[in-house]
């Protein structure tokens, strides 16, 4: 991902997404997979109801950032619920930009930062990440611990990859005290990761857990394709079929979805302490995707290394 230096005040990506590719220059992508993908609508009411709730239990207006917002339909959505609080829309794709200064422009309290995330200073009361984490730069968990403080709320909800783990898996992970990509490997330990530096050995297992990897969102991608056509909606359906590339080519890791246990120990190693889990939709295991955490800091973890983990 492009990162701006100290002197820019916006930057605007230019990877081979669907947000910047020509066909989709038009189109406003988070719009139209609220009507053509499975999930997605339930999500966003189960988050602005959380930021509510967060809302109440602090019994003041709050500063909420929904990073990788998009064109802003979250954003806005929440900044109606709460009128009193401060919500940022972060993005730095050109069109979702423009997208979402248009839809917040007669919000007050709504504005819109378009600069990479790692850019803001201002702490944070809430943070949301919503279908945004397999996207974020690898250092953006260690920065948002930095922001949320003692009392923040990390809100992260996405569209998983639907779990793939074996319990041998899960019991690897849970020892593992580093969560690293490496050429798009799981690697869960520093002898791993410092020998993939080293001439970019993967071990066995990493290939393997790869391997389910793909065949699982491969299953999931179908499923998701599926629902679109059924409902007429073929700009999603296209949509989703360059996202199915992009996901399943294991290095392009603007767009690598994990599963949840994987993440979930990715958190816990970055300083999060697990709040809350809420599952959306109810459907088998291998078509279960979306979820959504309640993290806070936790004081008493280790600090991670700048740069550790991976989102």
């Amino acid at each position: 991902m492009e990162t701006a230096d100290n002197t820019t005040t916006e930057t605007v990506i230019e990877e081979s997404t669907i947000y910047t590719r020509e066909e989709f220059r038009t189109i406003d992508v988070g719009a139209i997979m609220r009507d053509g993908h499975p999930d997605i609508s339930d999500g966003d009411r189960l988050i602005v109801d959380r930021v509510a709730a967060r809302r109440a239990e602090l019994g003041r207006p709050l500063t909420v950032m929904d990073v990788g917002s998009g064109s802003g339909v979250l954003a806005a959505m929440i900044a109606d619920r709460l009128p009193d609080c401060r919500v940022i829309a972060n993005d730095v794709a050109r069109n979702p930009l423009e997208q979402a200064r248009d839809r917040l422009a007669d919000r007050p309290h709504a504005e819109v930062f378009g600069s990479p995330f790692e850019q803001w200073q201002e702490p944070l009361d809430v943070m949301i990440s919503w279908g945004s984490h397999h996207h974020l730069p690898h250092n953006h968990l260690a920065h948002a611990r930095e922001l949320l403080g003692g009392d923040g709320l990390l809100i992260l909800g996405d569209e998983f990859c639907p779990e793939y783990c074996t319990p041998e898996d899960a019991a690897r992970l849970k020892s593992a005290e580093v969560i690293e990509l490496g050429g798009g490997y799981l690697l869960a330990s520093d002898e791993e990761i410092a020998a993939y530096r080293k001439d970019g050995s993967i071990p066995e297992w990493s290939r393997a857990l790869e391997d389910r990897r793909r065949k699982t969102l491969w299953n999931w991608y179908k499923f998701v394709i599926d629902y679109a056509i059924e409902r007429d909606n073929w700009m999603v359906a296209i949509a989703e079929m360059q996202i199915t590339k992009d996901d399943v080519v294991t290095a392009f890791e603007e767009e690598h979805k994990l599963s949840p246990l994987i993440v979930e120990h990715e958190l816990a190693v970055n300083g999060f302490r697990q709040r809350a889990k809420h599952v959306i939709g109810d459907r088998e295991p291998a078509l279960q995707s979306f979820f959504v955490y309640e993290f806070l800091v936790d004081s008493e973890a280790a600090r991670p290394t700048p740069g550790q983990g991976r989102s």
